[in-house]
């Protein structure tokens, strides 16, 4: 892995290059490599924004790439996705010929709040899957989507209670600092890796029940996007950066 840390944004580069878009694509490293906290198991992120969609390409093991095209990023941005503002706060941007991304950094809208109600939907998604690895016997994968739940509660935690999330391995002491002991004491454990079937039920059976009281407990969990208070912002960002799409 760490060859590849150190070689793979070239071959971002190089494909960006066959696809003729190299100069006005932004690419930025995200995730725990951007802050310097992965782990063993952590995975190689990239961001690539594009101006227009792109084919994708196969990449190697350990390694994600997510694209966007600028108004994709810009509407998800607007509609309080956290993983759009993570990477504007804290990835680590390795192209950006155009400065397309630093004006995007440095427009006030910059400042909304992600809704923290879409991890709790992202949660109930991956749970869906988890418990069917479970049934399936499929323990290692359904330990890898389990703990893809609990960051999810996670991150919904913490932006609830105006805690930007950052990194996963960084997640358990954020939720230890707001008093979430029991959910930092699981992702710890599903971070390390769970050996017995019987441990991961138990944790399953555990990460069921948590999820299931912040869907019951918040009357709005279903409204689409961020509160109405947030729209003008929104249409703030939007506007003040058209003319770059």
């Amino acid at each position: 892995m760490k060859n590849q840390s150190n070689t793979y944004p070239g071959e971002i580069i190089t494909q960006l290059r066959l696809l003729s878009v190299d100069k006005k694509a932004s690419v930025v490293l995200v995730g725990s490599y951007a802050r310097n906290t992965q782990t063993w198991r952590s995975d190689m992120d990239f961001f690539v924004i594009t101006p227009r969609r792109i084919n994708r390409w196969k990449v190697p093991l350990n390694i994600h790439i997510l694209f966007d095209t600028r108004k994709e990023f810009i509407d998800k941005l607007n509609n309080g996705n956290d993983f759009r503002h993570w990477a504007m706060r804290y990835g680590k941007v390795l192209v950006d010929d155009t400065g397309w991304w630093n004006t995007i950094k440095n427009n006030d809208g910059i400042d909304i709040w992600p809704d923290w109600r879409l991890k709790l939907r992202h949660a109930e998604k991956s749970r869906s899957i988890a418990s069917q690895l479970l049934f399936d016997a499929a323990w290692d994968n359904a330990g890898e989507e389990y703990l893809m739940v609990a960051s999810h509660i996670a991150r919904a935690l913490l932006l609830r209670d105006k805690i930007f999330p950052l990194s996963r391995p960084e997640l358990p002491g954020q939720l230890r600092i707001i008093g979430h002991e029991v959910l930092s004491n699981i992702i710890d454990r599903l971070m390390d890796g769970i050996d017995q079937p019987k441990d991961l039920l138990n944790i399953a059976t555990s990460i069921d029940l948590m999820l299931k009281e912040l869907l019951l407990a918040d009357e709005d969990i279903k409204s689409p996007y961020a509160p109405a208070t947030l729209h003008g912002a929104h249409t703030k960002l939007a506007k003040d950066v058209s003319y770059l799409l």
